[in-house]
């Protein structure tokens, strides 16, 4: 399994695109880790995430890799990640906050 936490705002993610946005990254750690995903999916409540003084529009999507992963590798599946996440979300690159992290130890 690998880890994916993913951090959204109440009521910005409907339940149909949390599903695609779900079925999507289950897929890329299919194909990049060769290994199922496992969801964390946390709901920050209304009135209680803030970017610039406005509600945060943010998308937080983080995965802990089950293999190390050079760096031009790591470069390209953020940038896969991200895209998936713009696709699902309708969020602009500058509203995502995207990480894979190497396995620790």
């Amino acid at each position: 399994m690998v880890p994916v936490m993913c951090i959204v705002q109440e009521g910005q993610i409907s339940p149909t695109t949390e599903y695609g946005l779900k079925a999507q990254i289950s897929e890329f750690t299919q194909r990049a880790c060769l290994a199922p995903a496992d969801f964390d999916w946390l709901v920050v409540p209304e009135g209680s995430g803030f970017t610039a003084a406005r509600p945060s529009r943010t998308v937080i999507a983080s995965l802990h890799s089950n293999r190390g992963l050079a760096q031009d590798e790591r470069i390209s599946l953020l940038k896969e990640l991200g895209e998936i996440c713009m696709a699902a979300t309708g969020r602009s690159a500058s509203e995502l906050v995207t990480s894979i992290r190497n396995p620790t130890g």
